[in-house]
């Protein structure tokens, strides 16, 4: 499942922007959720990505611990900060841009699995074709898993980070 993050995971400003607003909108919701187990989350996030791992034009990459999540946590700490990425413990990527439609519309609706393990969140007039958030907020406002489904015209990406991460 771990392939090259740096080259597979080159993220432009916009998608930046759209998970940066997608979190203010996390913390502006700030609706107390009850901790589901971090457990489930995770088995629905590695069987998502174990299933579409050997798909045309889909790329996986699960990034737990050592370089491949150093990596990752060094590239978004910029846009994130060091305090919000210090407690995340895993990243998943499922990069789809190049998927068939056919294999678009699985993934969008195999993602439906996350409205009964977190809480769902409305991303407003989002600009993307398809945007969706899901998250646990523990009581003192850190979230303990943080899912966003994205699709523009020419990304289309999913990612779970997992950990005890502050937002604020």
């Amino acid at each position: 499942l771990i392939e090259n993050p740096q080259k597979k995971l080159e993220m432009n400003k916009f998608k930046v922007k759209t998970i940066l607003l997608t979190i203010a909108a996390i913390l502006i919701s700030s609706v107390a959720v009850y901790a589901q187990e971090a457990s489930s989350v995770e088995e629905a996030v590695f069987e998502l990505a174990k299933k579409y791992e050997k798909t045309d034009g889909v790329t996986c990459i699960v990034a737990e611990k050592g370089i491949g999540l150093s990596m990752f946590k060094t590239m978004f700490r910029d846009q994130f900060g060091k305090d919000f990425m210090k407690g995340v413990k895993s990243i998943t990527v499922i990069e789809y841009s190049e998927a068939s439609e056919e294999t678009c519309m699985s993934l969008r609706k195999e993602v439906d699995v996350f409205k009964s393990l977190l809480e769902e969140f409305d991303l407003g007039d989002s600009t993307n074709s398809f945007a969706r958030s899901f998250a646990t907020v523990l009581e003192d406002g850190s979230l303990s898993d943080f899912v966003i489904i994205i699709e523009e015209e020419s990304s289309k990406m999913f990612m779970h980070m997992n950990g005890k991460i502050k937002v604020k």
